[in-house]
């Protein structure tokens, strides 16, 4: 596992008509709290000493001026990790719907971003690689959108997603998105599991040519939606690549389930399917923030006390982040909300120097 970081960020001003916007050399201190007519929790606000201003903690989102209250933030976010659709939402928080879609796209945004930047700056260890797809419909039945995922099975953390057609170019996207993220070296083999889509394997020889790497595609045959064979091709190394039980797309498999039963854009045989692809974004990256950052996973539990007696702690539970080694700790909404993210930076595929002329997407 990896050295386990701090996610407590610089501060920096994030008012756009700021001399010193952005700037981590610009100091930032604390100056007071106050309470909106929306939210009658206490609020941080700060001041900015290069430009002389003052600036709330929801500033670093663009949750900013869109008065809702921090528990309508996070019922929101919670509520859509379940499953529920923005209708729902809505009626539910006896909201506007266009309201909880603003919430939706500031909180899928930020997710994104806090996502990309903590796991570009830190750098993956990508052991186990696995692939697949979902299928779903945008805006009629008549028209297929795929999700494609990307997981690392050792530790179960979900790298990132793309949406597109069931193409090379998609998976080519992904595939370029989880090689900017990790840190790969020559020494290590990197294991890679995948169905028989050949998209897969087009864009990890595009992509990945000088990273060593092993290819296993498990091949499923079905009739009637009955499984009746799984057939395993090596496309490149050998059965010692994968060792005990690591021939498989086991986990990958638990996770598009688990994104089935989450997500109403997912879910089968209902009319609930997405009809604005940006929507769907949005909710996937809540989504992917909730399962890395927030959930604890019982597979992951260590335990701590052998004995049987009543009402003692038995285990220590993690997230997904912390076992990567992202993480020190669970976070919560709030926390992404609040946290300074420099989002107008770009990062370069070749180090994890900061800079503005690269970017990391999915």
């Amino acid at each position: 596992m990896q050295n386990t970081a701090n996610t407590a960020l610089t501060l920096f001003c994030p008012r756009k008509s700021c001399k010193c916007y952005q700037s981590t050399e610009n100091k930032i201190t604390k100056d007071g709290v106050y309470i909106t007519k929306s939210d009658f929790e206490p609020r941080q606000m700060f001041y900015c000493n290069g430009g002389k201003h003052r600036f709330s903690e929801t500033g670093y989102s663009d949750l900013f001026g869109k008065h809702g209250s921090f528990k309508e933030y996070d019922q929101t976010a919670k509520l859509n990790s379940y499953g529920l659709g923005t209708d729902a939402i809505a009626d539910v928080l006896q909201k506007d719907r266009r309201t909880i879609e603003q919430w939706q796209k500031a909180i899928g945004q930020k997710g994104q971003q806090f996502h990309l930047f903590l796991c570009f700056t830190i750098g993956l260890t990508i052991v186990f690689l696995q692939m697949d797809e979902l299928w779903s419909y945008l805006k009629n039945k008549s028209q297929q959108l795929w999700v494609f995922i990307a997981l690392e099975s050792a530790t179960k953390f979900w790298i990132g997603f793309e949406l597109g057609s069931r193409i090379t170019y998609t998976a080519n996207r992904l595939v370029k998105g989880v090689k900017k993220l990790g840190k790969w070296g020559k020494d290590n083999i990197l294991k890679v599991a995948t169905d028989k889509l050949a998209a897969y394997k087009n864009a990890l020889e595009n992509i990945m040519p000088e990273i060593p790497y092993a290819y296993l595609q498990i091949v499923k045959r079905r009739i009637k939606r009955r499984l009746v064979t799984v057939k395993k091709y090596f496309v490149k190394g050998t059965v010692k690549d994968f060792p005990g039980k690591s021939q498989n797309t086991s986990f990958i498999e638990r996770l598009n389930l688990t994104l089935r039963q989450h997500i109403s854009y997912l879910q089968r045989k209902t009319l609930g399917y997405c009809k604005n692809k940006l929507n769907f974004s949005n909710v996937m990256w809540i989504n992917l923030f909730n399962y890395n950052y927030i959930q604890f996973h019982k597979s992951l539990r260590i335990r701590i006390n052998n004995e049987n007696e009543k009402f003692i702690k038995k285990y220590n539970h993690n997230t997904l982040s912390m076992q990567m080694g992202l993480t020190n700790s669970p976070l919560n909404w709030r926390y992404l909300i609040t946290v300074p993210i420099p989002c107008k930076l770009r990062y370069s595929p070749l180090s994890r120097q900061k800079t503005r002329f690269f970017k990391v997407r999915f």
